[in-house]
């Protein structure tokens, strides 16, 4: 069986257009935007409508939420425009400002309207439309098998499963052996998503899975060349510091000086684990010149990542 691709997973708050100008430094593959609300963007919300502008950017895919076909179609088509290579429709949300309007996890529980959406979309675009959904609801309606089959008759090009039920969060066991079940029962692509947060942990998920691709979520804040180190070819040594600062001047440059702010969370995934991650967090978070910070990242994260090939991939 032939290596599966390796995604960066959909993030909300953090696959901004910063973050995946970061990760595309290590990846060829699909990077997923953060999911955009469809019902925001029809309406024109300035800060959702900013999140549709993906023209300047490659092989990117589009994740929408909402429950809305008429807005569902509308945005799929305004992502086409801007250039997506795919439409994902998140199936899979726990937030309860989603299950509320019977959107993200919820559609678990409404297959008639989850594959309306699917044909809805399919018919309105020419570019692949995928799922990201989760096992089920809770531990008593696991029910992936059955919906991921009835999206696979709605026309969906692919799947993603988050091992984990919607009232487990992120939290939990992750049950690879009820992708792996969804994977022999489908002839679309299934991608296994899941605690995979380094090469290791992804050899054992596609072990674990035979899924046709791996998603990796957490497993990139603070380290978005494990990317790279889960499958692709080896990238040249580099400075940390010079990473960060990139990041850092992305978020300036899309947010302005309220990037100073959104950047923190960022600083503080890349301090993980180093000693004076507290010291350091204070540093950064008390500062409000642009240099001051530069100056903190510059000293702090002086340490070379260094990439060295496995012998086996």
């Amino acid at each position: 069986m032939n290596k599966p691709l390796i995604y960066s997973a959909p993030m909300a708050g953090i696959t901004d257009k910063p973050f995946r100008l970061i990760l595309r430094k290590f990846t060829s593959q699909p990077v997923y935007t953060e999911m955009i609300g469809i019902a925001t963007l029809f309406f024109n919300h300035p800060q959702t409508r900013k999140m549709i502008q993906i023209s300047d950017e490659k092989n990117l895919i589009v994740q929408l939420v909402g429950i809305e076909e008429k807005y569902m179609v509308s945005a799929a088509k305004e992502a086409v425009f801007y250039g997506a290579k795919g439409i994902d429709i998140n199936m899979g949300c726990p937030v309860k400002k989603l299950i509320t309007n019977g959107s993200g996890a919820s559609l678990m529980k409404n297959k008639e309207a989850a594959c309306r959406l699917v044909e809805a979309v399919k018919k309105a675009v020419d570019i692949p439309v995928s799922v990201k959904t989760r096992t089920g609801w809770d531990e008593k309606s696991v029910n992936v098998l059955d919906f991921a089959l009835a999206l696979e008759s709605a026309g969906a090009d692919r799947v993603t499963i988050h091992g984990r039920t919607k009232a487990q969060g992120y939290a939990g066991d992750v049950n690879y052996d009820l992708i792996r079940a969804v994977k022999e029962q489908l002839h679309i692509p299934v991608i296994a998503n899941g605690n995979i947060v380094d090469k290791e942990t992804a050899d054992f998920v596609f072990n674990q899975t035979k899924a046709d691709g791996l998603m990796v979520g957490r497993g990139l804040l603070g380290r978005p060349w494990a990317l790279n180190e889960m499958g692709e070819t080896p990238f040249d040594s580099f400075l940390l510091s010079d990473l960060v600062l990139e990041h850092l001047d992305l978020m300036l440059s899309y947010y302005g000086m309220h990037g100073l702010m959104v950047a923190r969370k960022h600083l503080a995934w890349y301090a993980s684990g180093m000693e004076g991650k507290a010291l350091f967090c204070n540093q950064v978070y008390a500062e409000k010149e642009v240099d001051k910070v530069q100056k903190i990242i510059k000293d702090f994260f002086n340490t070379k990542i260094r990439y060295q090939e496995k012998e086996t991939r």
